[in-house]
């Protein structure tokens, strides 16, 4: 017991020191209870953990749930309301009858275990949910039997696999294979029109290796996308909004198992190109003048000495100030998203040879 208490308070000073919490997240308090057992848990309300006045899941807006602190929970029900995700380490989950989370991400980090402690029990899990092993493990042999299950959609996985009953894996193929098959897409996004979109499945768990890949998404104007490739990338986006792009993986052993995840990207438009000021006219050896080019709001300009590609003379500015005479291109750029006109505008600076005329009082130069 002290050794837990030790280990519990720990745990929670690194923990505090690590991780950034969010309102409405969960973790126990180092006592053992049923999960909906409410005085086993707290809860962050914005600026500290307080205790709790709900068990996670109880009522609509729960975040995430951690169970820590090495404490041992026990789940026998339905929770009824849906959460971001279940951590579990150090620290024990207990499964006693059939049961159900809403949940699409289990996690058992260092020290983290699930067991269960009857046959014919089932945890049940959404339709692609991933449960993840980062240093903890399912408890295989307590002792292992083919009626302790758990249910992702139409998957089934068994403490032991015997063969029959439905079972696609046993607990030994997800702890060996690192979670269940799973995919999290992300992407390069945001990205800016005319720039290209970069895509990665991320695939993980047992039955990734060999696993095939289908890409679809949505967007504005009917946009659709499809793509076998497991990193696929796209470059024929042409209107700014919000696009989903949806993977599914099917495993490589051949059960017909897969699991779909989605990532939104958002694509930001282009600036219209500057507004010219205006050609200039001066005389070298005299005062050179200022090209000025005009943005909408929230824009600035960068000054190049080429049309496309070239050296960047001057960023940020909608006035630069040229050494000698030539053509200068003045590029929009968009302060907040970094976008930048597809085009740039030519201004074009002319130094001329001028003849000095003198009177007593005054000095003209004259363009020649």
């Amino acid at each position: 017991m002290v050794k837990k208490i030790l280990n519990f308070f720990l745990f929670f000073l690194i923990a505090g020191t690590c991780y950034a919490q969010s309102v409405n997240d969960y973790r126990t308090n180092g006592n053992d209870g049923n999960w909906t057992t409410v005085s086993i848990w707290e809860v962050f309300n914005g600026t500290a953990w307080v205790a709790a006045t709900t068990y996670p899941g109880q009522v609509a807006g729960t975040n995430d749930v951690s169970i820590e602190g090495n404490s041992e929970v026990t789940i026998n029900s339905t929770i009824p309301n849906s959460f971001n995700s279940l951590t579990i380490g150090p620290g024990i989950l207990f499964v006693s009858s059939d049961s159900s989370l809403d949940t699409p991400l289990i996690t058992l980090t260092t020290g983290g275990e699930a067991e269960w402690t009857s046959n014919n029990t089932d945890l049940a899990l959404p339709a692609n949910a991933s449960i993840v092993i980062d240093g903890g493990n399912l408890v295989e042999d307590s002792p292992c039997n083919a009626t302790k299950t758990i249910t992702i959609g139409g998957t089934v996985y068994a403490s032991c696999n015997g063969g029959g009953g439905g079972v696609d894996y046993d607990f030994d193929d997800i702890n060996t294979g690192g979670g269940t098959l799973s995919v999290a897409p992300t992407s390069n996004g945001p990205i800016c029109i005319g720039q290209t979109l970069n895509l990665s499945a991320n695939p993980g768990g047992s039955g990734s290796a060999g696993g095939t890949f289908s890409w679809s998404a949505t967007g504005p104007g009917g946009y659709s996308f499809s793509s076998t490739a497991e990193n696929p990338t796209e470059s024929s986006i042409t209107t700014a909004g919000t696009y989903t792009y949806t993977v599914t993986i099917t495993d490589g052993d051949g059960n017909g198992t897969t699991n779909t995840n989605s990532v939104d990207v958002i694509v930001n438009a282009s600036p219209n190109a500057p507004i010219s000021g205006g050609n200039q006219n001066g005389c070298t050896g005299g005062t050179i003048p200022t090209l000025t080019a005009t943005v909408s709001a929230g824009e600035t300009v960068d000054w190049y000495d080429a049309a496309i590609g070239g050296t960047l003379l001057l960023s940020g500015n909608t006035s630069y100030t040229p050494t000698a005479g030539a053509s200068y291109f003045a590029e929009a750029r968009n302060t907040t998203t970094g976008c930048v006109s597809t085009t740039r505008t030519e201004i074009i600076l002319s130094l001329r040879s001028c003849k000095v005329i003198t009177n007593r009082r005054i000095t003209y130069r004259v363009k020649q």
